[in-house]
């Protein structure tokens, strides 16, 4: 809301449907950099790439606290975790696997990016703000 307040004239002077996304932090495909970033604010990082129908500027936007691709993430990888439990003084052992546990890592995306996707200056796709 402090983004649409500090732009407010820009911000009505767009169609109806853009200020509807923009107020409900969604973005929809033909919105400009100006309304994803009223939306959204800055991305994470800007990067570009060949699309299927051409050049493509894909913002992303990093929310979440993963590890990302640090050496941590690397290492924990598909680690599982055992939890046991010894009965008596012989020390027999009961176990039970909790499972793997999900650490992001590598060139995997967070779980918590979202891509907004821009073809010649308008939002062709995203998962951003759904």
């Amino acid at each position: 809301m402090s983004r649409i307040d500090a732009n407010r004239a820009l911000y009505e002077s767009w169609p109806f449907d853009i200020q509807e996304a923009v107020l409900n932090g969604k973005i929809v495909a033909g919105m400009n950099a100006e309304q994803v970033r009223m939306t959204l604010g800055e991305p994470s990082e800007i990067t570009n790439r060949n699309g299927r129908k051409g050049p493509e500027e894909v913002w992303v936007y990093r929310t979440g606290g993963g590890l990302g691709s640090n050496a941590v993430g690397n290492v924990l990888r598909n680690t599982t975790i055992g939890l046991g439990g010894g009965l008596g003084p012989v020390g027999i052992g009961t176990g039970a696997n909790l499972g793997t546990l999900g650490v992001g890592g590598g060139s995997e995306p967070v779980e918590d990016d979202h891509e907004v996707v821009f073809q010649d200056g308008v939002v062709v796709r995203s998962d951003a703000g759904k």
